[in-house]
C-alpha cells in the first residue's frame, strides 16, 4: 500500500496587516519546510507527522513524502508562497502515481491574500490528479474554519480534540488509520458536518478545564465508541479570520451511514449552540492582575496571559500594556515573554551585554497593542534565538524568535524583559529557560499566548490569569470590524438562530 503525503499549515489572522511569505515558511523555528525524507524524520515528535509516520510504520504501509510547509500564525499568506508550496506538493503527487491514498496535512484556517479558502482548493487540486477513486483524508487543527469545499472533496476529516494541542500525534495517527481502513475496504466513509452561526473566543475552547467546547468534545469521544462512528470532531474555529465560513462546526465520519453522520454532527452542534452565552470570556484588568500577584505569598507563580496579543493567534507580539503596568506597580521577580521589536534588539546588541541602555520598546507594528514604551535597563543577554522544545506540545522540534535580548529593568530581581526580532509562541518552559530564566522561581510570568501555554505552565502556576489588554486576538469579539463574515452570527447579532436539521 502506497500513501502519498504532504501539506501546508498556517492559521491566518486577517486583522494582521503583514502578509506571510515564503521566507516565513522557510525560516527554521518560526516556520519550516520539510521535503522528502525530512517528513519521515518527524516520526516520534510532538507533531501530526510524529504520529502519522509512526502509525504507517506500525501498519506496514509506505508513506511517499512530498513537501510539508508550516509556519507561525500570521497575516494572509502571499499567493506566491502558497503557489510555490502547492506546486511542490502537486508535482510530488504526480510523480508518486499510482497511489492507494492521500494523507494531506492541513491546518484548516489558512486564508490567502486573494482568497478566503486555501485548503479547499488544495484538496481539489490533489483530487484532480489522483481521481475520484483514491481516498483523501486530512487531519485538521481544532481552530479550523470549515469550508464547503473541504468537506466536498475529502473522504474523511478528523480534528484535534485537545486545546492546548497536545494530541497532534494522536490525530495524525487517527487520520492515517482511517485512510488505511478505507483503502482496505474495511470502512466506507460517509461524512456530514454542521456549521453554526457562532464565533467564540479561544479561551472558551480550552480543554484543560470543562469549557463549553469541551462539553461537546467529551460527547464526540463517546460517539466514537458507538457502532458505526469512525470519527467525531468539534471545531471551535478561528474567530480572528474575517472569512464567510469562520466559526464553530462539527464533522462526523461513519462507516457508510450518512443519516447517522448527519444526526451525530447535529447533536454535537446542538450542545455548542445551547451554551452560546457561556462562551463569553471576561478577562481581568491589568492592575488587578498585577496587584494580586504582588500580594501573593512568597513562592507563588502567577501567570499573566496576554491573550489579546498572542503570537499563536497571529498578532504583532509587541504589546506594551502589561509591561507598562508592571513598571508602574514596581513589580519584582517578573519575567516577560516577550515583546517583538527588532530595532530594540539591535540597540541592545550594539550596546553590548552588561551595558545600561534607555530605549523605546514595542507598539511599533500596528498601533493596536499599546503605544511604544520608554524603558531603562541593563542588557543581560544576547541570544541568537533558537532553542529546542521539550514540553507537551511540539517536543523534539525547534523554536526560534530570531535574535533575542534580555533586558533587566529595575536591577537584579526586577523585571526581565525578552526583546525579540520575531513574534513567538511561549507555550514551553524553554521560552524562559533557554534565556537563563527559571520560570518556577519567578513570581510573575507574562506570556503572549491565548491558551497553548496552559499545557506546560498550569502545572507550575499558583494561578493563571487572562489579562484584559488590547490586541487583535482579544476575546471581545464584538469589537472587531468584520466585513466578510456571514451574518447574522452570534454574539455579533443577537437575532442569530440555528436549529438542528435532524431529530435526536
Amino acid at each position: 500500500m502506497r500513501i502519498v503525503t504532504g501539506g501546508i499549515a498556517q492559521e491566518t489572522n486577517t486583522f494582521q496587516w503583514q502578509p506571510t511569505t515564503l521566507a516565513d515558511f522557510e525560516r527554521l523555528g518560526f516556520g519550516g519546510v520539510a521535503r522528502g525524507a525530512e517528513i519521515l524524520a518527524l516520526e516520534g515528535t510532538g507533531t501530526v507527522y510524529g504520529g502519522a509516520v509512526a502509525e504507517a510504520r506500525r501498519l506496514g504501509v509506505e508513506l511517499v513524502p512530498t513537501t510539508y510547509g508550516g509556519v507561525m500564525p500570521g497575516g494572509r499568506v502571499a499567493r506566491a508562497a502558497y503557489d510555490a508550496l502547492a506546486e511542490e506538493i502537486l508535482t510530488g503527487v504526480r510523480a508518486a502515481l499510482p497511489v492507494d491514498g492521500v494523507l494531506l496535512v492541513l491546518h484548516g484556517a489558512m486564508a490567502l491574500a486573494d482568497a478566503d479558502d486555501a485548503e479547499g482548493p488544495l484538496l481539489a487540486a490533489v483530487r484532480e490528479i489522483v481521481g475520484p477513486g483514491v481516498p483523501i483524508v486530512a487531519p485538521l487543527d481544532l481552530h479550523t474554519n470549515l469550508s464547503d469545499e473541504m468537506v466536498a472533496v475529502a473522504d474523511g476529516l478528523v480534528g484535534y480534540k485537545e486545546y492546548p494541542h497536545v494530541d497532534m500525534p494522536q490525530t495524525g495517527a487517527a487520520a492515517l488509520r482511517m485512510l488505511v481502513a478505507t483503502i482496505r475496504g474495511e470502512i466506507r466513509p460517509a461524512m456530514a458536518f454542521a456549521r453554526l452561526p457562532l464565533i467564540v473566543p479561544n479561551q472558551a475552547m480550552v480543554t484543560t478545564w470543562q469549557s463549553p467546547l469541551k462539553d461537546a468534545i467529551d460527547r464526540a469521544r463517546e460517539l466514537e465508541r458507538e457502532p458505526g462512528v469512525v470519527a467525531a470532531t468539534v471545531l471551535g474555529g478561528f474567530p480572528f479570520a474575517d472569512v464567510p465560513f469562520a466559526g464553530v462546526s462539527t464533522i462526523v465520519v461513519t462507516d457508510g451511514d450518512t443519516a447517522l453522520a448527519r444526526r451525530s454532527a447535529d447533536e454535537l452542534a446542538a450542545i455548542c449552540w445551547a451554551q452560546r452565552d457561556d462562551f463569553a470570556v471576561r478577562p481581568t484588568p491589568i492592575g488587578e492582575a498585577i496587584a494580586a500577584a504582588m500580594a501573593a505569598p512568597a513562592g507563588s507563580v502567577h501567570v499573566l496571559a496576554d491573550i489579546a496579543d498572542s503570537g499563536a493567534s497571529g498578532t504583532a507580539g509587541d504589546g506594551t500594556a502589561i509591561l507598562r503596568g508592571l513598571i508602574e506597580a514596581g513589580a519584582r521577580s517578573a519575567a516577560v515573554a516577550q515583546i517583538m521589536d527588532a530595532e530594540a534588539v539591535a540597540a541592545c546588541a550594539a550596546a553590548g551585554v552588561g551595558s545600561e541602555i534607555s530605549l523605546t520598546v514595542g507598539g511599533k507594528h500596528d498601533g493596536l497593542h499599546g503605544p511604544p514604551l520608554s524603558v531603562t535597563g541593563r542588557v543581560r543577554l544576547i541570544h541568537e534565538g533558537s532553542f529546542p522544545l521539550a514540553g507537551p506540545m511540539g517536543a523534539g522540534t525547534m523554536a526560534s524568535r530570531g535574535r533575542t535580548a534580555v533586558l533587566e529593568i529595575g536591577g537584579p530581581g526586577g523585571i526581565e524583559l525578552q526583546l525579540t526580532e520575531l513574534r513567538g509562541h511561549p507555550h514551553d518552559l524553554n521560552y524562559f529557560r533557554a534565556f537563563g530564566i527559571e520560570p518556577t522561581e519567578r513570581r510573575i510570568l507574562v506570556l503572549k499566548s491565548a491558551a497553548h501555554f496552559r499545557a506546560a505552565f498550569e502545572p507550575i502556576a499558583t494561578r493563571v490569569v487572562e489579562v484584559d489588554a488590547p490586541g487583535i486576538s482579544s476575546p471581545k469579539l464584538t469589537g472587531f470590524a468584520y466585513e466578510r463574515l456571514r451574518r447574522p452570527i452570534y454574539p455579533l447579532d443577537a437575532e442569530a438562530w440555528w436549529e438542528r436539521e435532524t431529530k435526536p
